[in-house]
This record gives structure tokens, sequence and C-alpha cells, in this order.
């Protein structure tokens, strides 16, 4: 794993004052963005009513909303998200559905088959296994299969740069420190940009063996 760096600091976005509407919620991703987006699906209405600063998205789910909306209605430094946008390059994108622990989101994850053995999701594999680099990645792997609906979900990403922003250094980038790996991200991307090399040769499915690069 590479050694964790601790990213710029800058003067982030904030989020709209107290009483005035967040932009709507995009259905889909442009092929450039101007800010970093968070995808949002219906599963997480819950959350949404019950979260200030992102209620009124509740109705308008399935969508994209601005990362620095989300961020700032958990309460976590938005200067982060600027930050892995300077590293990036670019504005970066995060869903939920990406993540190894259902900690403050609802998604639904089947039941993974690794090894000849059955985990009812990735948690519960690294749990068993270990977090290290191999484990998540074989988790990850084995995530996408059982679930097309993430596989969509990634692959509508475009080549926007995926990052976690959280409170794991070595899974994403620390929200308080500014510092990170952003291990998952570049999983993502890894398998993201692999499905899309087979897709566009012609090949009927994304399936064949791990991204080389991942190997």
């Amino acid at each position: 794993m590479r050694t964790m760096r601790k990213l710029p600091m800058l003067p982030g976005p904030v989020a709209p004052p107290l009483g005035k509407r967040p932009p709507p919620l995009l259905a889909e991703l442009p092929a450039s963005l101007t800010e970093s987006m968070f995808y949002l699906s219906r599963l997480q209405r819950p959350v949404v009513l019950a979260t200030p600063g992102l209620e009124s998205y509740a109705d308008e789910l399935p969508g994209w909303a601005p990362y620095r909306i989300v961020s700032a209605a958990l309460n976590h430094d938005t200067r982060a998200i600027s930050a892995a946008c300077k590293d990036a390059g670019r504005p970066i994108v995060w869903a939920p559905e990406l993540e190894n622990a259902r900690e403050a989101w609802h998604y639904i994850e089947h039941p993974l088959r690794i090894q000849g053995r059955v985990y009812n999701d990735i948690e519960r594999y690294i749990a068993a296994a270990g977090s290290s680099v191999p484990v998540v990645i074989e988790g990850i792997d084995a995530k996408l299969r059982a679930s097309p609906e993430v596989v969509r979900l990634l692959m509508s990403t475009r080549d926007h740069p995926i990052v976690f922003v959280g409170t794991d250094e070595a899974m994403g980038v620390d929200h308080r420190t500014f510092c990170g790996t952003n291990a998952l991200g570049r999983i993502y991307s890894g398998y993201r940009d692999e499905f899309a090399v087979r897709l566009a040769s012609g090949a009927q499915s994304v399936w064949e063996e791990p991204p080389a690069a991942l190997k």
C-alpha cells in the first residue's frame, strides 16, 4: 500500500446557506464536471429525510448531488473534497454502494462466494480475511460479480476520478486529516477502466479475469 500523504489544504466550497434550496440532483453525470458529485439512491431516502441539508432531495431520488453539500450535511470538512480534487486534477465522484461498510448509508449487498465460502457482504469477508489490499480487491471482485447494478453504477461514473472521503486513510481520504491512499477509489477505477476496454472491444460481458493492473 502506498505511503499516506497529506493532501494540500484549500479553502473549499461550502453548503448553501440555511434555508436556501440546494441545486437539483443530476439524473446522470455529464462528461465534464464543474464540481464533485455524490450518488444518492432511492434507498437513501430515510437518511436524506433525517439529515438537515439533504431533506429536499428526498423526492428527487435517485441522482447525483454536489459532494460538498452531502459532506457539509454530515458535518465533514468540505476542504477535504477540494484537496482531493486538487490531487486528482479535476472534480471527483463517489457512491455509498462502493463502500466496504454500511455505517451511515443504506444499500443492498448480495451474498459473496469467495474461495468456496459464502459471506453475507464484503464487510464480513474483510473482517474474516483481513483488510490488506489483496483481500479488498478479492472482495470487490466478488461484490461486482454478484451485483450487476453496482457494475452499472460504476460505469455511470464515466472517467471521473473515484475518491472515497471518509474516516479511513487506508481506504480513502480522511476528511479530518486530508491524508489517505484512496485504495477503494483506485481499485474501483481499475475495474471500471478494464470493463470499458472490454466493452469497447465488442465483448458481450465485462467479465473475464480481474483487471490486469490489479493482479
